[in-house]
């Protein structure tokens, strides 16, 4: 058996963040850039000292809504390969796709119907009268993974109502994702949930290593299900939805637990 945990992390607001949400000091790292080049994404001291101990101690796996081409534009020596696009895209130590995994992708995506095809126009349609959108489809090595909208102006947020104009076919072989200003319609089969129960299932089938995870939104909650132990980082998406429905708990019943 291993002796190194296996641990599964998200990247962006876990490990980073961008300049614009978190003002780096000298004491920040930058870790990742945008599409020309520039400096975009930042590691805190604290974030530093967590990473290191992490990469030190087990085997990290990043688990990331990141594209295969975001994610290697993220300076952080990762080792163990690395789950992409929200669970839709699985990399190798080398970097390379991983075919087992390719190749369910590719059964299920035939079953859609192209159903991803024509939707960043319509997303458009069903925007029109609530804001401007910039909208897209991720297609990696062929495959289409998942549908974005991304709110153009500041602001009002308007994505959930956007969501309900999406028609009902489309609901039913999808689920949204909404995270500020960014709405992500992702085909049922594609998750990280999936993805990692899949590299652990790969990696190690008899379950006996200590596998830890670490994520900061909603969409994480699926995968670190799949953990012995998982954390969060402090005030994010996660840890505020866990701190009010236990406020509302105890507001509703008097007490915390459940008989």
């Amino acid at each position: 058996m291993n002796p190194k945990p296996l641990v599964f992390v998200d990247l962006d607001d876990t490990l980073f963040q961008t300049y614009r949400k978190q003002q780096p000091t000298p004491q920040h790292q930058m870790v990742t850039t945008d599409v020309s080049g520039q400096p975009l994404s930042y590691m805190s001291p604290k974030q530093q000292s967590f990473l290191n101990w992490l990469l030190e101690s087990a085997e990290v796996v990043p688990v990331t809504a990141r594209s295969v081409e975001g994610f290697k534009r993220v300076q952080i020596p990762f080792k163990y390969g690395a789950i992409c696009s929200h669970g839709g895209t699985i990399l190798d130590q080398n970097l390379a796709v991983d075919t087992d995994w390719f190749d369910l992708q590719k059964q299920h995506e035939i079953q859609l119907n192209g159903i991803l095809t024509d939707l960043p126009e319509a997303l458009h349609d069903y925007a029109k009268d609530l804001g401007a959108v910039r909208t897209w489809t991720l297609v990696e090595n062929e495959l289409s993974i998942y549908s974005v909208a991304k709110q153009k102006q500041a602001g009002a947020l308007f994505l959930d109502r956007l969501v309900e104009k999406l028609p009902k076919p489309l609901l039913e072989q999808c689920y949204i994702h909404i995270n500020g200003n960014n709405l992500a319609i992702i085909p049922h089969h594609v998750s990280k949930q999936s993805a990692v129960e899949f590299y652990i299932q790969k990696h190690d089938p008899q379950r006996e290593r200590i596998i830890l995870g670490w994520g900061d939104s909603l969409s994480d909650a699926g995968f670190l299900s799949c953990c012995d132990w998982f954390g969060m980082p402090k005030s994010s998406q996660l840890d505020k939805f866990l701190n009010t429905h236990l406020s509302h708990d105890f507001d509703t019943k008097g007490y915390l637990g459940h008989v």
